[in-house]
């Protein structure tokens, strides 16, 4: 999305180490379907949506290996809040790839919430709009 000629096209992740790159690109691919473009052991680029990685309908999130742990702490990593067509579906697989559920899914007229932690322990939304007709 470009707004005052300014485009959101990448988000950068810190993880621990390079298990922490295999672990984030375990579960962003297997739980949320993101695909990835390239992976080293101190680096990983994911792309989220339907575009190409230059389109508008498309963003770039990044995974880093940082070693030292002011790196890793409240700060340096965004949350991301991603839009799903099924809750419960996308729910179940993030818990079986090692999420944690944060808080109760709550059911709100304009849609459904819910908050985890990846294995990695960032915090994640996930959402699902209300059906319109």
């Amino acid at each position: 999305m470009t707004v005052a000629g300014v485009r959101l096209g990448r988000i950068v992740m810190m993880v621990r180490g390079g298990e922490g790159i295999q672990k984030a690109v375990d579960f962003y691919h297997g739980a949320m379907g993101l695909t990835v473009l390239r992976m080293t052991e101190e680096m990983a680029e994911l792309r989220c949506g339907t575009g190409n990685s230059s389109s508008e309908d498309s963003i770039s999130i990044n995974f880093q290996a940082v070693h030292s742990e002011a790196q890793l702490s409240t700060g340096y990593s965004p949350l991301l809040s991603f839009e799903v067509a099924d809750m419960n579906s996308v729910v179940a697989k993030c818990v079986q790839l090692g999420a944690h559920i944060d808080g109760p899914i709550q059911y709100q007229a304009h849609g459904t919430v819910a908050a985890l932690r990846d294995p990695c322990g960032h915090m994640i939304g996930l959402y699902q709009p209300t059906a319109t007709s």
